[in-house]
Parts: structure tokens; C-alpha cells; sequence
């Protein structure tokens, strides 16, 4: 008799469990929103995002800021640097990363991040004998290398070819590894450079970094940031917040030191910006 109301009592004590647990899932499990998905876009240009895959830094700091909160989904979008605006006025994506509003997003009404990074386009020349600073004063009687669809302040901003070619002894190639690389083996006596792209080179190949002579003066110094329109389903001051959690938590300090991007503090940035 004893064992039966002891069975009988696990039984109703069973029943009661589920009952509970069936009502807290449509008190609160059924009511949680599913997370928003936030299409992310980014341009292949190392150490950002390497070629058509997933790989570079975009993807490890999108998953940092996944992993501090539930209420959105990042999920990158490879996307042509020739098709970045449209990707975005035909949304394709939602937002895009790592630019900045001065390359051709004129007509577009956006909102910007804090800064994911700072740069400069600087001038890259192999060292040589009786060569100097004064090697990069006068660009008309030398051979130019630089990427194809990147604007130059010393170009006026031009990206054609066929206009640049007017005024410059210059070839465009397609990423800036391979301006390096043309200077490297006497393929151009200058390159159009970013720090960042320099940066990752040599921490790569660091036995090349006393073959170059690197210019004290820069083309532009300019930041990239997350380029957000008024029509984006999450606004700049969310994103803001979800960098600087993944910050105080340690999450992109590691991912910034391997691409060798100097990290801004994200986390006291946004206490400036909320005081």
C-alpha cells in the first residue's frame, strides 16, 4: 500500500512537472521573438574578408557580436566592391561593413557606426641606394601601382583608366597584396597602399619589411565604419552597443591583433557617446 501512494505521488508529482513545464513554454517560450536577421555587407579586400569565402576578420567579429546577444543575427553577405551600393539600395543587405560614406555613398541617407578602424593610403617604393623621401615629391616620371576602383586624393578621386593614363605612367591591378608584390619585384617603382594592407603583408612576410622605403607622406587618412540607412532594421547606436559589450567581454582584441588592425576601445567610445 505504502509503495502504491509512492508511485501514486512520483506519478502526479511527473504529471505536475510537465503540466508546469508546458505552461511557463507558452508563458514565456512561445512569446520570445525569434532573433533579426541583419544581412551584412562586406567586399572582398584582405584582411577583412578573403576572396568569395567567409574567412577575415568581417566574419569573426560578426560572430563576436552574435555570440553577446540574441535580439539580432548577423550573417555576412560577400558582396562586389563595384555593387556596393546597389547591393544595398536593392537590399541585398541590410548594412554594410567596413566602409566608409566618402566612396560613392553620396546619395545614400545613412547613419554611421563608431569607427571599426582608422587608416592611411601611404606610398610604398623599394629601398635603394641614395633613394629617400624625396623619391615620392614627384609621381609624373614614375611607374604607379594601385587597386582598380579605389579613389585616390593624387588621382583627384578619378578611377577610370583611361583617364588616369593621361596624367600618370600607372597599371591597376586587383587587390593591394599585388600593388606590394609588383613594387617587391620591380614590376612599379611606387604603390598606392593602405597601412592596413601593409600591416597584414609584413606580419605575414616579415623578412620583406627592410626592403621598403614607405612614405612619410599619405594620400588620405580615413576610417571604416558599419554604414547604416534610415530603412535598416536595427539603427547604429544597437550596433554601437553590441561592439562595445563583445569589447568588455575580450572578444575582439584577440581577433584585431591577428589580422594586425589596431583596435579602437569600443567600450569607452560608446560611454563617450551615451554621456
Amino acid at each position: 500500500m505504502l509503495c502504491f501512494q509512492m508511485k501514486g505521488c512520483s506519478i502526479k508529482s511527473a504529471l505536475l512537472l510537465v503540466m508546469l513545464c508546458g505552461f511557463c513554454y507558452q508563458v514565456y517560450g512561445a512569446s520570445l521573438p525569434a532573433a533579426i536577421e541583419i544581412k551584412v555587407g562586406s567586399s572582398a579586400r584582405p584582411p577583412f574578408l578573403f576572396g568569395e569565402g567567409l574567412s577575415g576578420a568581417a566574419p569573426e567579429v560578426i560572430a563576436a557580436m552574435n555570440s553577446v546577444q540574441s535580439q539580432f543575427e548577423f550573417v555576412l553577405v560577400p558582396v562586389p566592391i563595384k555593387r556596393r551600393t546597389q547591393s544595398l539600395a536593392d537590399g541585398w543587405v541590410d548594412v554594410v561593413m567596413w566602409d566608409n560614406p566618402a566612396w560613392g555613398w553620396q546619395e545614400e541617407d545613412l547613419d554611421l557606426t563608431m569607427a571599426l578602424v582608422a587608416s592611411k593610403d601611404i606610398f610604398l617604393a623599394l629601398k635603394k641606394e641614395n633613394r629617400d623621401q624625396q623619391f615620392f615629391a614627384n609621381f609624373t616620371d614614375k611607374s604607379l601601382v594601385a587597386v582598380h576602383g579605389y579613389h585616390y586624393k593624387f588621382a583627384n578621386y578619378v578611377t577610370e583608366l583611361s583617364e588616369l593614363v593621361k596624367h600618370f605612367n600607372i597599371t591597376l591591378v586587383r587587390s593591394e597584396e599585388v600593388t606590394i608584390n609588383m613594387v617587391l619585384v620591380n614590376r612599379a617603382e611606387i604603390a598606392v597602399v593602405s597601412t592596413i594592407a601593409l600591416n597584414w603583408y609584413l606580419l605575414r612576410y616579415p623578412e620583406f619589411k627592410d626592403n621598403f622605403l614607405v612614405s612619410k607622406r599619405f594620400d588620405t587618412a580615413y576610417e571604416r565604419f558599419f554604414l547604416v540607412p534610415k530603412t535598416s532594421p536595427i539603427r547604429a547606436e544597437e550596433i554601437n552597443k553590441i561592439l562595445a559589450k563583445a569589447d568588455q567581454r575580450g572578444l575582439l582584441v584577440e581577433i584585431y591583433r591577428r589580422y594586425g588592425l589596431k583596435k579602437p576601445d569600443f567600450a569607452g567610445l560608446y560611454l563617450q557617446l551615451v554621456r
